[in-house]
């Protein structure tokens, strides 16, 4: 899978109009910007990324894209939905290009709007990891900040704990484990004609620390996000 020649690199950044925990979540303003342009510009200022584009399907989103300098490509309403899954969108982006232009990217990068403190350099440190391990893809994961002592919470409030409560031991004595923060995706794009997944074959981890790794999914986690911008000087 090595590649002598520069890659093509496209990221594609899905924004729907329809956001349903925070209503026009994607372009509400963060330090004066709104939200989308956060993702767009670390895109554009990115030194691996060849070529940005938003996927929606909403006028206002395509509007405030363009004027950050981002490619726009609008994507049908059954594309659109609460449902709709984030890989038919990729696809639709790649299918498009290619029948319209013959462009076919080397590399495929998702971008997530909800997560602007993910700026050009973790970009750029998620597609060299590629590059250099010759992996078929990357994710960004963050630290669990807390070893798993979870449970459920039965009808009358009863705590079903998912561990032994004589067995707990200590944290030091646990693996440390992390998850999936949504920041940042790079594949080959041939992993999703293979797998119809954004993952598949060699998956490589690129760790980010829980600060950069917020997700804007609540109206306080926007209120967060900023603290936190302010605070690191972004």
């Amino acid at each position: 899978m090595t590649n002598t020649t520069t890659p093509s690199t496209l990221v594609i950044i899905p924004a729907r109009g329809g956001s349903k925990g925070i209503p026009r979540k994607n372009v509400l303003p963060l330090l004066g910007k709104p939200l989308i342009v956060w993702t767009i510009e670390a895109a554009r200022q990115a030194q691996l990324v060849t070529r940005v584009v938003v996927s929606t399907d909403d006028e206002e989103i395509a509007e405030v894209a363009r004027g950050a300098g981002a490619e726009v490509l609008m994507r049908p309403a059954e594309l659109a939905e609460d449902n709709t899954a984030t890989e038919p969108v990729l696809v639709h982006v790649l299918d498009t290009l290619r029948e319209t232009e013959g462009y076919q990217p080397d590399i495929v990068v998702l971008a997530q709007c909800t997560s602007p403190l993910r700026g050009a350099e973790v970009m750029d440190a998620g597609i060299g990891r590629l590059l250099e391990t010759g992996c078929d893809c990357v994710l960004t994961v963050a630290p669990v900040m807390h070893w798993h002592l979870r449970g459920e919470i039965g009808p009358e409030g009863e705590w079903r704990a998912e561990y032994a409560f004589l067995e707990r031991g200590f944290s030091q004595q646990h693996a440390r484990k992390f998850s999936e923060n949504g920041a940042l995706y790079v594949l080959r794009r041939e992993v999703l004609e293979i797998f119809g997944n954004r993952l598949g074959g060699d998956v490589r981890a690129l760790v980010m620390d829980w600060a950069h790794s917020v997700d804007i999914d609540r109206a306080e986690d926007l209120e967060l996000a900023e603290l936190l911008m302010k605070a690191l000087g972004q």
